[in-house]
């Protein structure tokens, strides 16, 4: 089975209050993509997403620290995904490879329904400025975290440059292979956004080497 597993398999494995409270969250990710790219994200109220997901407002408190955390959700998913798959692996080798085989491996894992919402969410984020300030911060923290599994693991000092390297070049090359796999709307499925990981990975020492001709 896969990281995750298939999306069935993994809800009936939960406890029922569990697969309840996962129901709510995807309900109420989805209702944030419709309504952000029909209302605008400013426009949009808690009550609306709340009446459009069918539960209160409460819930949606519960499960979402605030509105653009539901209108990132499926990037979200991603990273916090990568995390568990990078805290659970061992690793041997060049990191920068280890980084990018848990990366492959969690896109791998995720569900057959993520790709759609993937490129939605995107595509929302370049459009809407709030989302795209809330996934940089995001993002950080995701890196913070890679950083301090890795020193764990590595038995380096956190201040250790090479870790917040390597970390942050793993997720620019995703976000440059993401991006025109995104524009082209997903084009060649999730093998061609993959294939343009391991492309955009393979550049990083090559771009090292990149010498300007002598003048």
């Amino acid at each position: 089975m896969t990281i995750q597993g298939s999306r069935a398999a993994a809800d009936r494995s939960l406890p029922l209050r569990e697969r309840k409270k996962l129901r709510n969250r995807r309900a109420l990710a989805d209702a944030a993509l419709h309504l952000f790219a029909e209302k605008g994200f400013d426009a949009t109220t808690l009550e609306e997403l709340a009446d459009e997901a069918e539960v209160s407002k409460s819930t949606f408190s519960r499960i979402f620290v605030a509105k653009e955390a539901a209108g990132v959700e499926a990037e979200a998913e991603l990273w916090s995904a990568y995390l568990a798959t990078l805290a659970e692996r061992k690793l041997s080798g060049p990191v920068l490879g280890e980084l990018h085989q848990a990366l492959a491996a969690t896109v791998t894992g995720l569900d057959p329904g993520w790709d759609e919402r993937f490129i939605a969410t995107r595509l929302l984020i370049v459009a809407e400025p709030a989302l795209l300030r809330y996934m940089e911060h995001y993002r950080a923290q995701i890196n913070e975290q890679v950083v301090a599994t890795l020193a764990g693991k590595l038995g380096l000092d956190p201040e250790d440059l090479r870790p917040h390297v390597l970390s942050e070049l793993t997720m620019t090359a995703f976000r440059l292979s993401g991006r025109p796999w995104v524009y082209r709307n997903g084009q060649g499925g999730r093998a061609a956004l993959l294939d343009g990981l391991t492309n955009a990975i393979n550049a990083i020492p090559a771009s090292l080497d990149l010498t300007a001709p002598a003048s």
